[in-house]
């Protein structure tokens, strides 16, 4: 599995309950020239994905409804899935891990700087993956 072409590069897709953090990203993600789409729950951040194919996808470990891992548990199911950023709270190394086995593509703690994340999406659009 890994991100394929196809998804809609310059498109980009928040998927956390945390509103404050989201519009945070949200923000960085527009000054970077990308269309967001945000969702608060993993039910409606997969639906979002399968329906728009955004080139990026943030998203959240815990959430309501369905949380990261079921999300990309989902996401390996499909031909098709977007450059994925997952956001978590927890730093011990067993739950990057299994988000990297579940499919993401890069673990990023929280709290973390907006300057870093302005520079990993920029970094990920420089090299053409989103």
């Amino acid at each position: 599995m890994g991100y394929h072409p196809r998804m809609n590069k310059g498109t980009a897709l928040i998927c956390d309950d945390d509103r404050i953090l989201a519009r945070i990203e949200e923000h960085i993600l527009k000054g970077q020239g990308f269309t967001v789409t945000v969702t608060e729950n993993g039910q409606e951040g997969l639906a979002a994905v399968r329906a728009q194919k955004p080139g990026l996808l943030i998203l959240d470990w815990e959430m309501p409804v369905t949380d990261g891992p079921a999300v990309l548990a989902a996401l390996k199911a499909e031909a098709e899935r977007p450059y994925v950023i997952v956001i978590t709270s927890h730093e011990a190394p067993e739950k990057r891990e299994k988000a990297l086995a579940l499919g993401a593509d890069e673990v990023l703690v929280k709290p973390f700087q907006p300057a870093d994340f302005t520079k990993k999406v920029a970094d990920l659009k420089k090299r053409g993956l989103v």
